[in-house]
């Protein structure tokens, strides 16, 4: 998978909300260098983009017609991600990395992988490794964090210091993964999700879906708010 940081035109892959969110903070990061060459959607297009007035393509004319200009993911599902990502490197495509290197805010030893998009004013300590695919809107991520391919960090999320994150794990709005240690960091399985606000403070399996503070899994927090409730008639 081929990835670039620096270009001047760029194929937007994902035409509805969470992408035109992720396009605007990015214009916002480009201020006019970087040229809009059109957005690709499989399900609705073949026409004029009321709003970014560029036409609304299908992933097949988009390797027709702008084979050579990098494409830039910008779905908030890593899996969709993930999904299309492999497709546009059977086609030989490059993927756009969106990324503002400012050395007041990310550390000089950051390491990227292709097609991350990150958030241009999220500070990010030393000895930290995005994988490919990575979204990144967080508020913070913390010295010695590692997150794998197709992850997704929400807005206002903050990752602490020694953490690991698994391949398309989602770490939702606000939630706030706890301090690891030095060779034990905390760990997020593949795939995990945890939910708006969720305080982790333990390793989080695979799969695992998670809710609350301290974060549970989402099966025992439906369980407590059915307690809750409970004792409130009862009282």
């Amino acid at each position: 998978m081929q990835g670039v940081e620096a270009f001047d035109e760029v194929v937007l892959y994902g035409a509805r909300g969470h992408s035109q969110m992720i396009l605007m903070v990015l214009q916002g990061l480009w201020q006019d260098r970087v040229r809009l060459r059109a957005v690709v959607d499989d399900l609705d297009h073949g026409f004029l983009h009321p709003a970014l007035n560029v036409p609304v393509i299908s992933g097949a004319e988009r390797a027709a017609r702008f084979a050579q200009v990098p494409v830039l993911l910008s779905m908030g599902d890593g899996r969709v991600r993930a999904r299309i990502a492999a497709r546009l490197a059977e086609e030989g495509a490059v993927l756009a990395t969106a990324i503002r290197r400012r050395p007041d805010l990310v550390a000089a030893n950051l390491q990227v992988g292709p097609g991350c998009v990150i958030y241009p004013e999220t500070p990010i300590s030393p000895n930290v490794v995005l994988g490919a695919g990575v979204q990144v809107l967080a508020q913070a991520i913390g010295h010695d964090v590692t997150v794998g391919d197709f992850a997704t960090l929400a807005i206002g999320s903050i990752l602490n210091g020694h953490v690991h994150v698994g391949a398309m794990a989602t770490i939702g709005s606000g939630a706030i993964l706890c301090n690891g240690r030095p060779g034990r960091p905390l760990q997020i399985g593949d795939g995990a999700v945890i939910g708006v606000g969720a305080v982790v403070l333990r390793d989080v399996p695979a799969g695992a879906r998670m809710m609350g503070n301290p974060a549970m899994p989402l099966r025992d927090w439906a369980r407590l708010q059915a307690l809750v409730r409970k004792g409130r008639g009862a009282g």
